[in-house]
Order: structure tokens, then C-alpha cells, then sequence
């Protein structure tokens, strides 16, 4: 799965979301999990969301970590993103169909 771009209605306005499927792993292969990373415009910044995902693609209950902020979509990306290369060898956009 790719980069989903798109508007989420939020009352009478339509917001700027960008969602994707991560897969981490250390480079051994044997621990890896995948993530539902979500980026959403909130005004003159972006907020972030990370998600874990259960073996049915569905989001576990708990926060991976707290939201992140940026000037721009793709610095709040990264800062999510920073947080699994903290704990993994290897982050990727999960590329398999689903």
C-alpha cells in the first residue's frame, strides 16, 4: 500500500490527511510490526498519529507514542517516523497488497 493522500470532512470544512502502512524490523528479520501512520492538517501546522496493527490490519488499543507536529506534512512525517527508527533497524512503506 502506497501513500493515500486525500480530505477528511471535519464539520464544514475538508482537511489535507495523508495515510500509509509501515513495516519495521530489525535487520535480523525476527522482530518486525507494522504501523498505521497518519498525517493530518490542522491549520497553519501538520499532527501526526502512529498506530501498531494487529495480525488483521486492524490498530491495537494503547498509544505508540505521543502526536508529533511540523511546519509541513512531511517534517511531522518524519518525526513519527524518527520514533520507529529508534527501536528498529529498517522502516519501509509496506508495499504489499492487502
Amino acid at each position: 500500500m502506497a501513500t493515500i493522500c486525500a480530505t477528511m470532512s471535519t464539520g464544514n470544512a475538508e482537511v489535507p490527511v495523508s495515510r500509509e502502512i509501515l513495516i519495521a524490523r530489525n535487520e535480523e528479520g525476527d522482530r518486525s510490526a507494522r504501523y498505521a501512520l497518519e498525517v493530518v492538517a490542522e491549520g497553519d501546522h501538520w499532527r501526526s498519529t502512529l498506530a501498531k496493527l494487529d495480525e488483521r490490519g486492524e490498530p491495537e488499543d494503547g498509544a505508540v507514542a505521543p502526536r508529533f507536529y511540523g511546519l509541513t506534512r512531511e517534517q511531522a512525517r518524519r518525526r513519527m517516523i524518527q520514533v520507529l527508527e529508534n527501536e528498529y533497524d529498517v522502516v519501509a512503506l509496506d508495499t504489499r497488497d492487502h
